[in-house]
């Protein structure tokens, strides 16, 4: 397939437009890559302008993919960024009459804009810090403060009284409270002292007295 220099120029500029579009969203404020966006956005409109073959449909299409996808990051499920994103992806496709050569430009600017997304965040670590904002990130580790369930640790070694017998599970009790236990291995009968040997999450092993 071969191009004019209009049609390579209109394809660096859709490949501009991508990577520059990859590269702010991981800035905080209006970068370089921002600048060099809105440059490339104008220059595209002004080109497909002049030669007639940017419709209005194709502007509402971008506009309306635009709002949906951000939207999308103020709202639960992938419906509207989904749909947002389609938008965007048709109203390059509907501009011209050469549906299949706009298809291989738009092709080539995914890639790129995707490897340029995998190289930067595998290997220079980098975040979209909108995200930040939208998503949860605090880790709900046992060193952050977090547990599943409640911490029984400081059981250990403390005497509590069988409540029921232990086959080996069963209830025992500790300071007035009924704990769910198992015996170590043999059978305890009811109203018996045992130590607490092991806490294990929610597991409380005991062992008779």
């Amino acid at each position: 397939m071969s191009f004019t220099s209009y049609e390579m120029i209109l394809l660096i500029l859709m490949v501009v437009i991508f990577l520059s579009a990859v590269a702010q969203l991981f800035s905080s404020r209006l970068s370089a890559a921002g600048i060099i966006l809105l440059f490339a956005c104008a220059g595209f409109v002004i080109m497909t302008g002049m030669t007639g073959e940017l419709e209005m449909i194709s502007v509402i299409l971008f506009v309306t993919g635009v709002i949906l996808m951000i939207l999308e990051l103020f709202v639960i499920g992938a419906v509207l960024g989904i749909l947002g994103a389609l938008m965007v992806f048709s109203s390059f496709l509907l501009i011209g009459e050469d549906i299949s050569m706009m298809a291989v430009f738009l092709a080539v600017s995914l890639a790129s804009a995707l490897l340029e997304w995998i190289v930067m965040v595998k290997f220079f670590g980098k975040s979209i810090p909108l995200f930040r904002n939208v998503i949860l990130t605090d880790s709900t580790s046992k060193e952050a403060g977090y547990s599943s369930h409640d911490d029984r640790s400081h059981l250990v070694g403390q005497i509590a009284l069988t409540m029921t017998p232990l086959r080996p599970s069963g209830i025992i009790t500790f300071e007035g409270k009924r704990i769910d236990a198992v015996s170590e291995g043999s059978f305890i009968d009811k109203d018996r002292e045992v130590r607490i040997i092991l806490v294990e999450g929610t597991r409380v092993v005991v062992r008779a007295l």
